[in-house]
């Protein structure tokens, strides 16, 4: 019976006699340390050096909680002498397993740590937390969400979050808002004069219950003002680029105005080329700036010290052409003079060569205009010496120079070596912001020309902007230039605006200058119908007076001597 006894521990349990031999293990005792036939009889400490056995049998005093490893387990003993009579007759050694014990004593002790670190973490944020559990009883709360809705955990731990609201200090919970609709929530309020966002996520269980709920609340009071402070600044920023614009027009010249993303890349394009001394194809319709972009690439270039000089390739016969591009020598044609020309080229090195409308050149010149670009070399009309040069060409057109590739018009070898790098001005109507700005500078630059100052109204500005511009930027000059003679008092008079009594193509080079001498025309005579005096019409236009009266007779304006020297 004892044995059995002894066989239903589960800790070992080993006798030893009074000299410290085996005399008797358990079935746990025999799994720990061997089988009784191969130990028994021998002695304790031999088999367990750290037993302390003879201590015990000694002085007769128990070794309990004894730590001791075997066989890769975690042992605890306890060594008890047998007393018979007062006399020391043996001794019992019982070994407990702690293996596992020691084993979740470490767990728990990670289980600690990791509950301190995320404490924490939970009360170092600066975000306010609150945690409930699925029936909505407050958990637990941080530093944070104290400060933010201005309460005290131990006041709320443990009671229901309606309570918040109960008690006045939100007027809404997203936590019940996440166990009603068991999905993420959100809600923007006002607490304690702080503009605050509440956010509520629901964390479940393997059943699918709701078992917590942790609401986030972040104080959105500075980053609202510094939304709105931003915001503020954008529109004094668009203001000062307006602003900006309107200097850089003036300063550069000729009303470029680089408001619009389209211009704006047009512009970065043609500063980062400005550098680079190459060739550069600058295409757009008529009207659109492409002078003007010649003339920026020029001016921030490195040649920005030498000439700017510029033909139209459209505006004068072949025959002369090749005079006025590459010069003559005496004796060159008919009519020479005596001691040559210099060419458009001689008068550009150092500087910048803009050949505008290259696409009405000739044929047989394209040639020599593709060995003087490529060499920097080249002949006067009827000489023989090579005159070298230095000089930049921009090139320029309307036309589609592909186009005349195809139909054998244009040299593909010449149009490859032009078109390095391409600058393609946008028309007008493709970058319509833009037009409040032009108009503004040209109501001013005309404004300062004629003594007459204007503005625009509102209603006339609609009408600027809803006209597709056919003619472009220089369309919309001469428009303002007419308006601001015409009109009466200090606002444009928008009935000297019909749009419909505009052309509807692009206007061609060769028609420009026309238009323009029309508008001077129409500009002086309305004028002089208006104030019937030529020494009133010169000074509101600018110009001497004997300039109005040759004008006046040459559009066949009948003013008698008399009445001249009376006005």
């Amino acid at each position: 019976m004892l044995n059995r006894i002894m066989d239903s521990l589960n800790s070992a349990v080993i006798v030893t006699d009074v000299q410290g031999n085996i005399v008797f293990l358990n079935k746990v005792a025999e799994e720990m340390a061997g089988p009784f036939q191969d130990i028994g009889g021998q002695s304790f400490e031999k088999v367990m050096p750290e037993s302390k056995i003879f201590e015990v049998l000694k002085y007769g005093r128990s070794v309990v909680g004894n730590k001791v490893e075997i066989n890769n387990k975690l042992y605890v003993s306890n060594v008890t002498p047998i007393l018979e009579n007062d006399e020391i007759t043996g001794a019992v050694a019982i070994y407990f397993d702690v293996s596992n014990f020691c084993e979740v004593s470490r767990q728990l002790e990670t289980l600690e740590q990791l509950n301190y670190e995320l404490s924490a973490l939970f009360d170092s944020s600066a975000d306010g937390l609150v945690i409930s559990d699925g029936d909505g009883i407050l958990l637990k709360i941080n530093r944070a969400y104290e400060q933010i809705v201005g309460v005290k955990a131990e006041d709320f731990i443990g009671k229901h979050a309606t309570e918040l609201v109960r008690r006045g200090f939100m007027k809404d919970l997203v936590t019940t808002r996440v166990l009603a609709t068991r999905k993420v929530a959100s809600i923007y309020q006002e607490i304690r004069g702080r503009e605050v966002l509440l956010t509520g996520s629901p964390v479940f269980d393997e059943r699918g219950q709701i078992v917590r709920v942790i609401a986030n609340v972040r104080d959105l009071t500075e980053l609202n003002s510094l939304r709105r402070r931003l915001s503020e600044s954008a529109v004094k920023l668009a203001l000062y680029q307006n602003e900006l614009s309107r200097l850089n027009a003036e300063s550069i010249g000729d009303g470029v105005i680089i408001n619009s993303p389209e211009m704006q890349r047009v512009m970065d394009l043609a500063l980062r080329v400005a550098p680079v001394n190459t060739t550069v194809l600058i295409t757009g319709e008529s009207g659109v700036g492409k002078e003007v972009i010649a003339r920026v690439i020029h001016e921030t270039s490195a040649r920005s010290q030498g000439p700017f000089v510029q033909i139209n390739c459209g505006a004068l016969p072949p025959t002369l052409i090749e005079s006025e591009l590459f010069g003559y020598d005496r004796g060159a044609f008919t009519g020479a003079k005596v001691e040559g020309k210099g060419g458009l080229f001689e008068a550009a090195t150092g500087g910048t060569l803009l050949m505008d409308e290259i696409g009405d050149l000739p044929l047989e010149l394209q040639v020599k205009l593709l060995r003087a670009i490529q060499k920097q070399e080249f002949t006067r009309l009827g000489g023989t010496k090579v005159i070298k040069v230095d000089v930049r060409i921009i090139a320029s057109t309307n036309q589609d120079l592909t186009g005349l590739v195809e139909a054998g018009k244009f040299r593909k070898d010449l149009y490859f070596r032009l078109n390095v790098v391409n600058i393609q001005v946008p028309a007008l109507r493709e970058h319509a912001s833009d037009i409040p700005a032009l108009v503004d500078f040209f109501v001013r630059r005309f404004g300062k020309r004629y003594n007459l100052y204007k503005r625009v109204p509102a209603d006339l500005m609609e009408r600027f902007l809803g006209h597709s511009w056919p003619g472009n930027i220089r369309e919309l000059e001469n428009t303002i230039e007419r308006l601001v003679v015409l009109s009466h008092g200090e606002l444009l008079d928008g009935s000297f605006f019909d749009p419909s009594t505009f052309p509807n193509t692009i206007v061609s080079p060769k028609s420009q200058k026309d238009q323009q001498a029309k508008a001077d025309r129409d500009a002086l005579l309305e004028a002089y119908r208006r104030y019937n005096s030529t020494r009133k019409v010169a000074a509101v236009l600018g110009v001497n007076q004997s300039t109005v009266v040759r004008k006046l007779k040459k559009y066949r304006v009948n003013i008698s001597q008399q009445k001249m020297d009376q006005q």
